[in-house]
Formats: structure tokens, sequence, C-alpha cells
């Protein structure tokens, strides 16, 4: 998924300022597709020039003026083209992960608070992917209210609700998942702990001390 798809996928919906595109990009899509607002105009832009949106002007006040996007008949083709292609699953890099990896060069303190801090940052995530889940399923969001009015069948609007939600409650399930993942992390740390005996303490970095890493003057 790209940032221009976003912005037509919203505008879809209906016409919009570069303002209000922001604000519904930051509460909708934004929760799967993170992007700066100061990314938003320079695509937006973008899109204009290539004939996939269109402006209007709009009088704000009684001498300034704002412009309004909505799709053009190019733009339309574009989305339905970009949601029929195939798209391959990209792996993620993970700065967490990937520090996890190396934990041995750390203390056995050190290594629990990533765990935990893991844990406190997905379930915080979970609270935000579950209200907004919640939020799709009731239909309480201004946008999906417009998309629903704009449906045409029963079929139509049960499909605009099922596969938003679904996306969310994705989301839900990866961060139980992450969660789940830290904390047996930390009950490795305490397990590897234990097992090291009188030497490891909650300062004792396993790789350094095997490796004589105080001695040389190393740091992990």
């Amino acid at each position: 998924m790209s940032l221009r798809h976003a912005l037509l996928a919203i505008l879809e919906a209906r016409s919009m300022t570069g303002y209000e595109l922001s604000k519904q990009f930051g509460a909708s899509v934004g929760f799967v597709w993170r992007a700066k607002h100061s990314q938003i105009y320079p695509e937006l832009r973008k899109l204009e020039s290539e004939g996939l949106v269109r402006t209007t002007e709009v009088q704000r006040g009684k001498s300034a003026v704002k412009w309004s996007y909505s799709l053009t008949s190019e733009g339309v083709d574009e989305l339905n083209r970009w949601v029929n292609e195939l798209e391959i699953p990209q792996l993620e890099r993970s700065a967490a992960h990937l520090k996890v990896t190396y934990l041995e060069y750390g203390s056995y303190d050190m290594a629990r608070r990533h765990f935990r801090n893991h844990a406190e940052y997905f379930a915080a995530q979970r609270i935000v992917w579950q209200t907004h889940a919640d939020a799709l399923r009731s239909a309480s969001t201004s946008l999906m209210q417009t998309r629903l009015g704009r449906a045409e069948s029963d079929e139509a609007r049960a499909a605009i609700r099922a596969y938003k939600v679904h996306v969310y409650e994705g989301l839900v399930a990866r961060a139980d998942a992450e969660i789940s993942w830290a904390e047996r992390g930390v009950q490795l740390v305490d397990d590897l702990q234990a097992a090291a005996g009188a030497s490891g303490s909650d300062l004792a970095s396993p790789a350094r001390t095997a490796n004589g890493w105080a001695e040389t003057g190393l740091t992990g």
C-alpha cells in the first residue's frame, strides 16, 4: 500500500480539503499506513498533476479561498487497479526484535526492561486498535457513515464494514501475540539468570562475562 492509494481511497468517500484529508488520514488509514502531514500535500499535488484528482476552489470567509480535492474517473480507475493487484507481504524491519536477538550483551535487568517495554507498547496499541475496531463495527466514525450512506446495497454495506473491522481485529490479535511473546521473554530471562546461579546477578551480562569484555573495556 502506498500513500497515494491511501489518499485516493479516502477521497473515494467524498471530496475534502487538504486539512480535512489530513485529519481523516490520521483517524482512519493512518493506523495501518503512517505518513506525516507534510507528506500529504506534495502527494496530492502529484495526484493532481497526473490527473487522478481534481481541485475545486471553495470560498472561505469573505475574501479567502481553500481547495477541495476529489477523484477523477482516472483516479477511480487507478484505485480499482490497485485493489485488484495482489500485494506481496513485505518483511518488516523491527529494531526491537533485532535488539532482542543480541540481549546477551546486556544485563539481565536490561533484558527484562526491553521485554516489559515491548509489552507495554503493544498493550497501549491494543487499546487504540480495539477502540477503532469497535467504532468501525458500530459505524460511529464519520468516514464510515459516509461510505455506508453512499453504498447502493446491503451487500456493499456489509462488505465495507466487515473488511475494515477485520483489519483492526488482526492488529489486535498481533498485539496479543506480541504481548505474549514479551511476557515469555521475561520468563526466559528469569530462567537464564537462575541457571547462571551466583554469577547471574541483575547487572551481569552473559556474553561480556564469557568473552572477557569487562577486562578489555568493550561495552555492549
